[in-house]
């Protein structure tokens, strides 16, 4: 008798727990429809082989300057620096795998890996190379990785503030997150797509804009709302784990070559409301600015860095990219074997 009851017991927990995730499935389902309706695409789709990224373009003119954006920004974050490119030459952001408009890309997402996607979308997008690349911070990674797996199709290159791979050898531990035990990686990715598929990721947080519509958001409450899709949570989460296999991937291209590239620094360190922690971000940024940075410079033999004093991490003013990328697009036109 008490084994019979065990067994109907388990059947019904078993029972319990597919309802439950049909129900998380249709429920996730439904959530990515409202999106869908509620956030409607600014860009376009385009298909690199069974799954789509967004990119938004303006201008013409080549060089194309391409965009990447740092953190889990969408391009969108990149717009106002875009139109000011776009007055010269034709300037393009987009949306990586899991980010924005972009659906979500095979794990590891490691620099090669979105290289590799960017690479794929700009050709089937029409985009011609050569390209300058515009990364910020991880985007500047990126971009990095980018010009070493396609030289040929790399015209120049800007970073601004861009990530190196020796942070996580000189940076205080107020600046590094916890890195997981290689061995986890797989299951905890495995672990956050699984709960993004059913719900659970939708259901923990209630939208930053409280519902609006795109219409009713300012830029800052779309990019917000934007970053808090299921979607763009597991990428961050995926391009976190395998940050260190990012950092490999650009320490294996030393050099590259003779283009035009500059690498502008922030100057300042942020303010953490702690006067040990604001000690330690100060000894730290001086390092930052004036021995690592300037390794980004010497990848080029036409390479420079310039110092902005009275910026902080992700605050170098438009004005200042702006003109780094005219620079360096105007450098890549005078070496180009058509001028």
């Amino acid at each position: 008798m008490a084994a019979s009851r065990f067994k109907l017991v388990m059947k019904i927990l078993a029972l319990a727990c597919a309802v439950g995730l049909l129900c998380g499935f249709i429920y996730e389902r439904i959530g990515r429809a409202k999106d869908r309706k509620r956030l409607p695409r600014i860009g376009r789709s385009v298909d690199i082989g069974g799954r789509s990224l967004n990119i938004f373009c303006s201008g013409a003119g080549s060089p194309a300057v391409i965009l990447d954006t740092g953190g889990d920004n969408p391009g969108l974050a990149w717009e106002d620096t875009r139109a000011e490119i776009a007055k010269f030459t034709q300037a393009c952001w987009y949306d990586r795998a899991g980010i924005g408009w972009s659906d979500s890309g095979p794990y590891p997402r490691t620099s090669a890996a979105v290289s590799a996607d960017l690479h794929e979308l700009l050709k089937r997008a029409g985009i011609p190379p050569p390209y300058v690349l515009l990364g910020a911070s991880i985007g500047g990674l990126n971009s990095r990785v980018f010009a070493g797996m396609y030289p040929k199709d790399t015209a120049g290159v800007v970073l601004d503030d861009a990530a190196h791979e020796d942070e996580p050898l000189c940076a205080p531990k107020i600046y590094l997150a916890h890195q997981a035990p290689r061995a986890l990686w797989r299951p905890i990715h495995t672990l956050f797509w699984a709960a993004s598929q059913v719900g659970l990721l939708r259901v923990t947080g209630s939208s930053p804009s409280g519902g609006k519509d795109e219409s009713q958001m300012t830029r800052e409450e779309l990019i917000t709302e934007l970053r808090h899709q299921p979607k763009s949570f597991l990428n961050n989460v995926d391009a976190g784990m395998v940050l260190n296999e990012s950092y490999a991937e650009a320490r294996a291209i030393p050099s590259l070559g003779d283009i035009p590239l500059i690498a502008l620094t922030a100057g300042k360190a942020p303010d953490f409301g702690d006067a040990e922690l604001n000690r330690q971000a100060e000894a730290y940024q001086k390092i930052w600015a004036y021995e690592i940075q300037p390794k980004l410079a010497k990848l080029s033999s036409k390479g420079r860095q310039i110092v902005v004093p009275d910026a902080t991490h992700a605050t170098i003013p438009k004005e200042i990219v702006v003109k780094a990328v005219h620079d360096v697009v105007n450098e890549a036109r005078q070496s180009s074997p058509t001028n």
